[in-house]
């Protein structure tokens, strides 16, 4: 089972905004009808029931949604980018990872979720958005807005109304088998169970998910590394043969469990007793008046699971059932997406020895839509840059007429 992976994801570009003028205007060059160009397709993360595991995302690990198409003559503007759908199983954490930090940025807990993760790029405008009562044949236009890729971490954590936890050979899988179709390994030697299993009982009708994780002993065991699977368990059930090591094991469960995140210990615990048949009803008296005395975090008197006195095994199946109703699985749980409000670069021009640098996001998309080598262009380009805020930025710089002007691939020089 494949329950965290990494992966790329990036929004579609914007399409870029078309030069273009009508020729049969009664104007000299024709009326501008340049269109805008089409905005980039949106990642958008739907939740799907029908997944188990993010096993279909092992093989590709980079996903792109389809760029907005460019802006064309006639005033026609560009078609939208296709938006990409990631399907998640249901419990499935995405993260986002900006190198040492990692932020949750969506929860996928329910059927119906539905998250707009990104959006594409916005397409950039054609030159007829550019017409003025100062310039009514202008030769500038946008590119498209450029999506950043995003790394994220997707994070399944499987629901579950019964999750199973014990050490070796405690008799879980035999519990799981039992009451389902699930086919667990089962052998005498500890740890047969390598990775979590996951069965559906029948009762009353209804269906209890169950899990079973492999075995953990003394803090340790192969069960460790999925104990995230606890966060969306409505009921954890300690699962234990009674010996003379069976209060101090329930201890170290309960000690692991707090060690890795004390808000778990809020969950539901419950106990099963495995491998009863040899436990009177004295013994089964001392075992739930110590249990209480001890452990108040087991609020429930133990239940019982024999193979071979099947009479009593379902009482447990038939609490859960009952106290499941109206019960979430995420409920006590903190998984509150982050809205990330990005930082905008504030630095608009950076100032070098040799140059001034225009980084205004605006200004180097409407450079790289325009052909600034028609000094046509580059002269109603500079027009609209010493008009804007910009040149106030400049000036403040100590820009001179003559100093050079540096923005995406294009040099010029300031003209006052």
């Amino acid at each position: 089972m494949i329950d965290k992976l990494i992966i790329k994801v990036k929004a579609g570009n914007g399409g870029k905004g078309a030069v273009s003028f009508n020729r049969d205007s009664n104007n000299s060059r024709g009326g501008p009808d340049g269109g805008n160009g089409g905005s980039g397709g949106n990642i958008i993360l739907k939740g799907n029931s029908n997944l188990s595991d993010l096993n279909k995302y092992s093989y590709q690990k980079a996903f792109v949604a389809e760029n907005g198409s460019d802006g064309s003559k006639q005033k026609k503007s560009g078609s939208k980018g296709k938006n990409l759908i990631l399907d998640l199983p249901i419990g499935c954490l995405v993260w986002e990872i900006d190198g040492e930090k990692k932020i949750l940025v969506a929860s996928i807990l329910e059927d119906t979720s539905e998250i707009e993760l990104y959006l594409g790029g916005y397409g950039g405008k054609g030159n007829t958005s550019f017409v003025s009562s100062q310039n009514k044949e202008p030769l500038l236009a946008e590119s498209g807005q450029q999506s950043e890729t995003y790394t994220l971490e997707l994070d399944y954590r499987i629901n579950s109304d019964l999750l199973l936890l014990g050490p070796p050979n405690s008799g879980k899988s035999s519990f799981l088998s039992y009451f389902s179709n699930a086919k667990p390994e089962i052998n005498s030697y500890p740890y047969s169970t390598r990775e979590p299993v996951v069965a559906i009982a029948k009762v009353n009708y209804s269906n209890i998910k169950l899990l079973e994780l492999p075995s953990i002993d003394g803090g340790k065991g192969l069960g460790t590394d999925y104990f995230k699977h606890l966060y969306f368990a409505k009921f954890i059930c300690f699962t234990l043969e009674h010996d003379h090591t069976f209060f101090h094991q329930i201890d170290e469960l309960i000690n692991t469990i707090s060690s890795l995140d004390d808000l778990l210990l809020s969950k539901r615990f419950i106990l099963l007793v495995t491998k009863s048949d040899n436990i009177d009803s004295d013994q089964r008296k001392t075992i739930n008046k110590e249990l209480g005395e001890r452990f108040p975090i087991i609020s429930n008197k133990p239940f019982y699971f024999s193979t071979k006195s099947p009479e009593n095994n379902k009482e447990i199946l038939d609490f859960v059932q009952s106290q499941s109703r109206g019960l979430s699985n995420v409920e006590g749980n903190n998984f509150t997406p982050t809205i990330n409000l990005r930082s905008q670069n504030s630095k608009k021009v950076k100032k070098s020895n040799s140059f001034y640098e225009i980084l205004d996001k605006s200004f180097v998309q409407l450079a790289e839509g325009s052909d600034l080598s028609n000094w046509k262009a580059l002269v109603q380009f500079q027009y609209k840059l010493k008009r804007s805020k910009l040149s106030n930025e400049l000036n403040n710089l100590g820009i001179r007429r003559g100093d050079k002007l540096k923005i995406s691939n294009y040099e010029f020089t300031w003209e006052e």
